[in-house]
């Protein structure tokens, strides 16, 4: 019994150890965007003093206003992916929803371009899913 709780107090002092050098090395904790029950986007790196965490409560808030404000359903067209040197930012209806900037590439280890092309097919799969349509069928 006493080797159990042993081990139990070892696994708990070993995760806490290494959650506190993560943070100590700068490391942010991954977080994932859910939409609709479908994992969309894994948001790795902290930009400026957004951590991955309000980034993901951002992008909520961001798709939130863009599906409230849209007067006509999303086609996969209206998602679009625009490459300013390193930085690429993803667009619905012109509006910005996520920036993919080279901390989110180093964190992925790849480029922005390309990180960026992942993350806007992995959009167009959900985001038009959630437009609102004209039901012409009738009830």
């Amino acid at each position: 019994m006493r080797a159990l709780i042993a081990a139990g107090v070892l696994l708990v002092w070993a995760f806490a150890s290494e959650a506190a050098s993560q943070e100590a090395a700068g490391v942010d904790r991954p977080e994932v965007w859910s939409v609709a029950g479908r994992e969309v986007l894994r948001i790795r790196a902290s930009v400026g003093d957004m951590t991955p965490k309000r980034r993901v409560e951002l992008l909520d808030q961001r798709l939130t206003d863009i599906l409230s404000e849209a007067e006509t359903a999303i086609g996969v067209g209206d998602i679009e992916m625009h490459v300013h040197g390193k930085t690429v930012t993803i667009t619905v209806l012109g509006e910005l929803l996520v920036t993919v900037s080279q901390a989110d590439a180093d964190a992925n280890r790849t480029t922005t371009e390309r990180l960026g092309k992942t993350w806007l097919s992995n959009i167009r799969k959900t985001v038009p899913l959630l437009s609102p349509r004209v039901n012409r069928g009738g009830a």
